[in-house]
């Protein structure tokens, strides 16, 4: 139970900082930042850059749900297995097959292959650490 524990604070403060850093580049300035990451026609036409910074601002307002409701989970982990299981699905669909999407669309495969890396790690602890808690 404690490798969950710490797994769900592990995972509540990285998605907090990636809540912040982001909230910094969409009301501070960084919306082209955002925009540039688009494949091209669209990298050029500042509407479409908007239109993403908007729907990325829905992801970043649910990464921080989670982060939180991940740190409020690692209170009693035992109890928030439900929790664990919320984050392990939305890495898959959010983040795995989104991303593959992405590429497949034309969005850089270089910076989105990273972040299957990452997503990959977060499902696979996690799915580890809630067996473990299951069998204890």
């Amino acid at each position: 139970m404690n490798k969950l524990k710490w797994w769900f604070r592990i995972v509540g403060a990285f998605y907090l900082l990636l809540t912040s850093m982001n909230v910094y580049f969409l009301f501070f300035g960084g919306i082209q930042m955002l925009a540039d990451t688009l494949p091209a026609p669209m990298n050029a036409d500042p509407l479409a850059g908007q239109a993403f910074a908007d729907a990325w601002l829905v992801f970043v307002f649910e990464l921080g749900v989670l982060g939180v409701m991940s740190l409020v989970a690692a209170r009693d982990p035992a109890q928030n297995r439900i929790m664990a299981w919320v984050i392990i699905l939305a890495e898959i669909f959010r983040g795995i097959v989104a991303d593959a999407i992405w590429i497949a669309r034309g969005y850089d495969a270089g910076s989105y292959i990273g972040f299957i890396v990452v997503h990959l790690i977060l499902v696979l602890t996690g799915f580890v650490f809630l067996r473990q808690t299951k069998a204890e």
